[in-house]
């Protein structure tokens, strides 16, 4: 007997319950310390399969036993135990969280607990940047009956938010966000969606969908990048930008990874794909995430660096003047090569033409020779004349013979000849393209310092992967101050064999030193670089790379000043880790395209927004502590302590006062906020819930 069958057939004892039979041993499933009323009878009831039991009232009210079967339970055990073994149906619990809502916000009078308390505050504080509206307004391709599909995406926002490093820790973590109510609704949240159904909605989002998020996520960043901007130009400083490439690691064995490939991870070789990032050194929030491609590994494609600048250009709001007149150089040295390139293809063509007029003409006269030749001998015959070597037999002979190798020459001096007017015309052709290309990039590079009246100064810091000498001509040519490394080894190894065995290197660290060049030629870079190789004195090995260096405002670095400067890339890697361990982009917790593309821009931008509500937060402490104060200029506390710690709601006039528990990392710390998600209606579907859109067969969550 199963436990639904047994809680269909229980039966209630009836009074009359001898003294003796109560003082005597208790029956199988009942404590020894439970004490029997007096009065109540255990004689079993007829057993009635499928039929429960009518309760019988009497003197002490009802039974605290129950009969099953052959076992006595208590009325409490066989309450919980009758109780379905699935979850109750979607559609319950939707109504539910509606009519539990009311009730819950009377009961913040006398104070709710959370198990995630910064959450709250970043909750009202995501309303008061307008994430919440704008990120209702997004269209997705998903109906929406229990939860609106904006809903699913912003549960999984709050996912990456407070760290989780699996998606379904949302349901089944050790403190779930499903389960807190309070955090929940100040996200704007009616219920908790499943796990399964975030899954879902995320694998529906198609590129559009993607772009569509990174736009809103990129509108929301934008005035808090400009406000930074605005204060670097005040200080007069220059923009300082840095690019980097994130290794986005999967097992080397998985299959289910769309579009995962395998590339160099660190030092090794692994399957799982880039993210491109860019960060801006701020003033007030020490780094912002300006914007991130996610994307296979396909790192050297200019497009793709194109896409990148273009992307924080629109950010920032500002750009730095162009240099046309660099592409104009380069445009005067492409047109000697057009003209030289087309004489050759011309001389190409009359060969051609007198190849093609000689294949007409020596038929004819090898025609013409064999006839001659032909006649002779008939001649020399009659006169019985012999053929001497000078003879006109013997010179017919000859022209003829020569006419015929001429013709049999003529064919492969054609196949030549096209060839090689095939080769001229196709470098000719890219030639052209190369010039068209230039002359557009010159007008596009003309209007744009015709459009900025108001240029800044900005260095751009690359990573190796990005150091190309196309990439580089294209970053100069757009105002860039450059400071990169080579991409290619090859460069610092043929430097290398220039230097002599007595060389003096520069010591710029602890086991590093520095060599300068000067000003050297990179390959597929026109321009001139300052060129200088470093060395790393490690146990194993001595290693060496090029840095390279374009800025043409007169103030060049000291070699340990550059080392320093490059070297202070260290702020973005430090970004990338931060984005691994504290917001759990390793491991992934996508496996659709739509998914993984929109878990990394949310790790970007959540990397953001705890830094600005960070300020926000310091201006409504009511009481705060050291270790909170300096938990608040840490992104790492906030997430990982901050937003997993346990803390009371309370409802405190017409505020919301937000009192970390003493038992928590933060006790005595008080937050007073608006809350103004108390009289704020939850993000709900637009679509009235139905009976009918629903199956017994539906998980949880589940749209």
């Amino acid at each position: 007997m199963n436990m639904s069958q047994a809680s269909a057939t229980f039966q209630f004892l009836r009074p009359a319950w001898p003294r003796e039979i109560a003082a005597a041993q208790p029956p199988l499933g009942v404590s020894p310390a439970l004490v029997l009323p007096t009065g109540w009878d255990p004689e079993p009831a007829v057993w009635r399969p499928g039929r429960p039991a009518a309760l019988v009232s009497g003197r002490g009210g009802e039974p605290p036993v129950v009969r099953v079967g052959n076992l006595w339970l208590l009325r409490e055990t066989v309450t919980r135990l009758s109780q379905p073994p699935w979850s109750r149906a979607p559609l319950d619990i939707a109504r539910a969280a509606g009519s539990q809502d009311q009730g819950r916000l009377r009961e913040l009078s006398q104070g709710l607990l959370t198990p995630h308390a910064l959450l709250v505050a970043w909750g009202e504080y995501a309303a008061d940047i307008g994430l919440l509206q704008k990120l209702s307004q997004v269209a997705l391709p998903q109906k929406g009956v229990i939860h609106a599909p904006q809903a699913k995406l912003l549960a999984f926002l709050l996912s990456v938010l407070s760290g989780l490093p699996h998606l379904k820790d949302w349901n089944e973590g050790p403190h779930p966000l499903a389960h807190d109510w309070v955090a929940l609704r100040a996200w704007g949240l009616a219920a908790p969606p499943h796990y399964t159904g975030i899954s879902r909605t995320l694998a529906a989002c198609d590129p559009p969908t993607v772009a569509a998020v990174t736009q809103m996520l990129q509108e929301i960043s934008r005035p808090f990048v400009v406000q930074e901007v605005a204060r670097l130009r005040q200080q007069q400083r220059p923009l300082l930008v840095d690019l980097d490439l994130a290794p986005r690691r999967v097992s080397n064995t998985s299959t289910t990874f769309p579009g995962a490939e395998f590339g160099w991870q660190g030092d090794q070789v692994g399957l799982g794909y880039d993210a491109a990032l860019a960060t801006l050194r701020s003033p007030t929030y020490g780094r912002l995430l300006l914007v991130g491609f996610h994307h296979p590994r396909h790192p050297l494609a200019l497009p793709r660096l194109q896409a990148m600048v273009q992307a924080v250009e629109a950010q920032l709001g500002v750009r730095p003047r162009r240099r046309p007149e660099l592409v104009q150089q380069r445009l005067a040295a492409l047109r000697p090569q057009l003209t030289q390139r087309l004489n050759w293809l011309e001389a190409q063509l009359r060969k051609q033409q007198a190849l093609q007029a000689r294949l007409q003409a020596l038929p004819g006269e090898i025609a013409r020779l064999e006839e001659t030749v032909t006649t002779l001998e008939a001649a020399y015959r009659q006169q019985d004349r012999p053929e001497r070597p000078h003879s006109q037999l013997a010179q017919a002979r000859h022209a003829l013979a020569r006419a015929q190798a001429r013709l049999a020459q003529v064919p492969p001096q054609l196949q030549q000849a096209a060839q090689a007017t095939a080769t001229h015309q196709a470098r000719l052709a890219a030639l052209q393209a190369e010039h068209d290309a230039l002359t557009a990039h010159l007008a596009q590079l003309q209007a744009d310092n015709a459009a900025n009246s108001d240029p800044v100064v900005i260095i751009l810091r690359m990573d190796a992967g990005f150091g190309t000498g196309e990439n580089l001509a294209w970053v100069i040519e757009l105002g860039y101050i450059v400071y990169t490394k080579a991409h290619n080894a090859q460069v610092a190894t043929s430097l290398l064999a220039q230097l002599a065995p007595d060389a003096r290197w520069t010591p710029v660290g602890r086991n590093a030193e520095l060599r300068g060049y000067g000003q050297q030629q990179v390959t597929n870079c026109p321009y001139p670089l300052t060129v200088a190789v470093e060395r790393f004195h490690t146990p194993e090995e001595v290693k060496h790379s090029a840095l390279l260096a374009y800025r043409d405002d007169g103030r060049d670095l000291t070699l340990p000043a550059w080392f320093a400067f490059y070297n202070a890339r260290q702020t973005i890697e430090a970004g990338i880790k931060e984005s691994n361990v504290v917001f759990q982009m390793h491991p992934l917790k996508m496996r659709s395209p739509g998914g993984i593309a929109l878990q990394e821009q949310f790790a970007l931008f959540a990397a953001n927004f705890v830094r600005w509500a960070a300020v926000w937060l310091r201006q409504r402490l009511a009481h705060s502590t050291p270790h909170f104060d300096q938990a608040l200029q840490r992104v790492k506390a906030m997430v990982r302590v901050g937003a997993n710690t346990s803390a009371w709601v309370v409802a405190a006039e017409e505020d919301l006062l937000l009192k970390f528990d003493d038992t928590g990392a933060y006790p005595g710390v008080e937050l007073r906020l608006a809350g103004a998600w108390r009289t704020r209606p939850p993000l709900l579907p637009r679509k009235k819930v139905e009976k009918s859109d629903f199956g017994d067969d539906l998980a949880f969550g589940c749209t």
